[in-house]
């Protein structure tokens, strides 16, 4: 989830438009976070299961997927290794947004194939740099 103070910041584009997949449960929270995606000059398409994100994943072509690790129908683990044998999205980075801040949950989520790995409540401007593939 976003903090609050997400709709007070005013984000600034960092390089070309990316396409987003945002995967969240939290339906408030992920539409809080296209919001912000879309006023940066992204396109940000949010999905609230890993069902959805597989259904979608290989036709939207994500730059970068931002991807909740307690999902209702799949956990954010074993959707990243599912996204990553998808052979369209080899070019895709891909970032755990979880509440799960212990070193053990780090190390299975960078082991799993996430790249970078943000605990909640995440600062919104520092996803503009991983968005633009600067972090």
């Amino acid at each position: 989830m976003v903090g609050n103070h997400c709709s007070a910041t005013q984000p600034s584009t960092r390089g070309p438009a990316r396409r987003v997949l945002v995967v969240e449960d939290n339906a408030d929270a992920g539409e809080l976070l296209a919001a912000f995606l879309e006023r940066a000059g992204h396109v940000p398409s949010v999905v609230n299961s890993a069902r959805e994100a597989l259904a979608i994943a290989d036709a939207l072509r994500p730059d970068i997927a931002l991807i909740d690790i307690g999902l209702p129908d799949m956990n954010g683990f074993e959707l990243v290794r599912s996204l990553r044998a998808l052979p369209g999205l080899a070019g895709c980075r891909y970032v755990a947004v979880t509440g799960h801040k212990s070193q053990s949950a780090i190390a299975r989520g960078i082991s799993a194939g996430f790249e970078v790995y943000l605990t909640k409540p995440v600062n919104p401007a520092d996803l503009l740099p991983l968005i633009a593939g600067d972090g």
